[in-house]
């Protein structure tokens, strides 16, 4: 059942001039948006790689409802932009798709020239205020999809987790701490250098293995394998 937005506002309820101005007051009120939550129907991420922040069009969820209690729908949203967190060249890369449900927020003035401009000083746009018109998508406030790759950070440690691949690059990367690696290969491209191995079973390398070794016996034939 559909709620009315002004309840109490009948004729007989707005006889008194009091009464009427503070409808008048509230009617105005309710055209303006704050906060609201929307659906991501497409995505126009920016250039390069990774990709620029981008736009997204989206859906308002929450409809206009009339005095009668009528429910009114809202159309699409085009060219919203998306909030990232980034400082500088800096920035964790995790861009609205599709179908996600997250809280957009209307800006108190028209953003289209600044948007225009890159940023610049800019005046407004028009005239409008609190306007759907000036939304900024924020984040993601409900989720209909399963996670499927995470970073999780609570007080029992820090987990990465992805069921593809992760990439880490960087001319040097610097690993403080003991390393355990429990499924897998672990592949070098390039020189491996450690103070000790500590090979459980053998160490294979091209022309044979360290258990298989041997040497020309000077007393003729071959000595036996390596021993500890």
């Amino acid at each position: 059942m559909s709620t009315v937005v002004t309840p109490g506002y009948t004729a007989a309820g707005i006889s008194s001039e009091a009464r009427r101005t503070q409808l008048m007051i509230r009617t105005l009120l309710l055209g303006a948006r704050f906060a609201t939550p929307v659906k991501v129907i497409a995505v126009h991420p920016g250039e390069g790689s990774p990709p620029a922040i981008g736009t997204v069009d989206v859906q308002p969820l929450v409809q206009i409802v009339d005095g009668d209690g009528k429910l009114w729908p809202m159309g699409l949203v085009y060219g919203v932009p998306f909030a990232r967190l980034q400082a500088g060249g800096t920035a964790v890369v995790i861009d609205p798709v599709v179908d996600d449900i997250g809280l957009a927020v209307a800006c108190d003035r028209d953003i289209s020239s600044v948007m225009a401009s890159g940023g610049q000083l800019s005046g407004p746009g028009s005239a409008r205020t609190n306007s759907v018109s000036d939304l900024v998508y924020v984040a993601s406030i409900l989720s209909t999809a399963e996670t499927t790759q995470y970073l999780l950070m609570n007080p029992s440690g820090i987990t990465l987790l992805s069921p593809q691949r992760i990439t880490i690059q960087a001319p040097q990367i610097n690993i403080v701490g003991a390393v355990t690696q429990s499924e897998g290969d672990v592949s070098m491209a390039s020189k491996l250098t450690v103070p000790n191995v500590d090979a459980t079973t053998d160490v294979t390398v091209p022309n044979g293995s360290v258990n298989g070794h041997v040497h020309s016996d000077p007393q003729g034939g071959r000595t036996g394998p390596m021993t500890g």
